[in-house]
């Protein structure tokens, strides 16, 4: 496991998605209040690119069938209408030092 800086402290508002490019693999960094998660950045029930969804009241939406994801933990709230059960997201541990906002990756 490893640790890499991602965006510095500050640089996201409340509410921001961010994708970010990490050894090969695209990350969304999200901000929710005070708190920094982690996730894979593509829908599990389309791969639609997360990073272009939205955060609402402290829930990922993505933003092609407006699949619900939990950003603390990648769990599914609420699958899109009629599509069944869709796989949870990665997740990746998240912290801040020295004013970067780093994540953890295997």
């Amino acid at each position: 496991m490893a640790w890499y800086k991602v965006a510095k402290e500050g640089s996201m508002k409340d509410g921001d998605l961010f994708k970010a490019n990490i050894e090969g693999r695209e990350i969304l960094l999200i901000r929710d209040g005070a708190n920094y998660y982690a996730t894979s950045c593509y829908c599990t029930h389309e791969d639609y690119d997360l990073s272009e969804g939205f955060m609402d009241d402290h829930t990922l939406i993505c933003p092609n069938h407006f699949a619900v994801f939990n950003p603390k933990d990648g769990s599914v709230i609420s699958p899109p209408e009629g599509s069944g059960d869709i796989d949870p997201l990665h997740s990746y541990k998240t912290k801040v030092e020295n004013g970067q906002i780093m994540v953890e990756l295997p």
